[in-house]
Formats: C-alpha cells, structure tokens, sequence
C-alpha cells in the first residue's frame, strides 16, 4: 500500500536508545527520550511514495513532480455555466468524491504498490499486480500527459471489468500521444462507462470546467479519451 506506517521502528529506535544510555543518563534520558520518541512517532507517520527502489533518479523525481502537479488542481469557482456542467459532469459519480487533485492523488497511489521501469511495446505504461510498469515514452510526456496515464492504470487494479477490449477493425481514430500506434484491431478500447479512458474523460472534463485548460484543450483532450469507449 501507498501509506507506510513505521511507528514500531520508531519504538524499538527508542527503546534501544534508552537501554545504552541508562546507566549514565537515566534520569535525563526518561526525560529526554519522551519528547524524542513523540517526535519521531508523527513524522515516521507523514505519507511517503510507494516502492520505486526499480527507477532511477531522474525517473523517480519526474514521478514525484507528476503527483505535486496533480495535487496542485483544486477547484475554487466554475468557469462555464451550471447547466452544462451538471450535464456533463461525471467524475463524482465515477469516483465517489468531488472533484479534488489531492483526493485524486490518493485514490491513484492506493492502487498502485510499486512502480518500474520497462519494455512496455505499443503503450506508454502497463498495470499488472499493484505494479505500473513505466515504459520509456512516459517520461518524454507533458505533465499533464503522465497524470493521464497514471490514472488509467491505476483504474485496472480495480478488476477485470475494467480490462480492455478489441478496438472495431474501422476504428478512425488517431492515438494522439503516438500516431505510430494504431488502435484499430486492438486491445485498446473499453466496454464501460467508467474504465480507464472514461474516467480520464471525466477528469480532463473539470479541467475545463474549472479553467485549469482552454475549453478548446479540454474538449479535444476529452473526446479524444471519450473516443475510446465503445457504446453498443
């Protein structure tokens, strides 16, 4: 899990701490080590990455640059009108909470227990086991790009119903991150509303309702993921 919870290391530093020093410093230390060990309790418990022991340096910085970006996109007023917000609006019922990057950011990293880097052939990133595998295209992307891609793959740890299906043999639509990669005739769609591509839909759909992109942006970005939900 994404969380780390390391107050029984806090303990045991403590307590080692404690037994070298009794015999010259006990009444100082008592005193001394309470104060200590709170200390140490509260910041042991701050939030941390998870696993990313298998990215370099760079790698693991631009990771960490991608959720400090997302956790900045907190809405403060709507910029289009009320109707057609509420007519379009789908991320709350998708994911359960207002629209709110740092909650985002949260609901990303719990699903995610390690990140790597890898072959990933055709796609930018890969989702396998509580494990994104990150393919070197991804860190060529925008900022925004990257969030895109974490959220998709975060959305697979939710079970199968969110695996991808066969794309139409005629589908007409460019992939708009590689045009080398063609999405007709393979496994890059889905059948559900809320699957990887429909929720990056309705995330891309705030940010345009909250002026975080152009409007002209955000529709072209959102139709673009939109395009790759298949309706019967």
């Amino acid at each position: 899990m994404f969380w780390t919870n390391t107050s029984l290391l806090t303990i045991l530093f403590v307590q080692g701490f404690t037994m070298a020093d009794s015999k010259l410093h006990s009444k100082f230390s008592s005193l001394f080590l309470l104060p200590l060990g709170i200390f140490l309790y509260i910041f042991s418990n701050q939030p941390l990455f998870s696993d990313e022991s298998k990215l370099n340096a760079k790698q693991n910085k631009i990771l960490k640059e991608t959720f400090a970006y997302l956790e900045t996109l907190e809405p403060k007023r709507i910029k289009i009108d009320k109707t057609t917000y509420n007519r379009h609006s789908q991320f709350e019922s998708f994911f359960k909470f207002s629209f709110s990057g740092k909650k985002l950011s949260r609901w990303i990293q719990s699903r995610s227990k390690k990140y790597t880097f890898g072959s990933t052939g055709d796609y930018v990133a890969m989702y396998q086991d509580g494990e994104i595998l990150l393919g070197r295209g991804f860190f060529n992307l925008n900022r925004l790009d990257r969030v895109l891609v974490l959220l998709h793959e975060a959305r697979h740890a939710d079970g199968k119903n969110y695996s991808h299906v066969v794309c139409p043999d005629d589908f007409p639509y460019l992939n708009t991150r590689d045009w080398k990669i063609h999405p007709a005739g393979k496994k890059g769609c889905d059948s559900v509303p809320d699957g990887g591509y429909g929720i990056t839909a309705s995330f891309l759909f705030e940010l345009g309702a909250y002026g975080f992109l152009s409007q002209s942006d955000a529709a072209y970005r959102y139709n673009s993921e939109i395009s790759r939900v298949i309706r019967d």
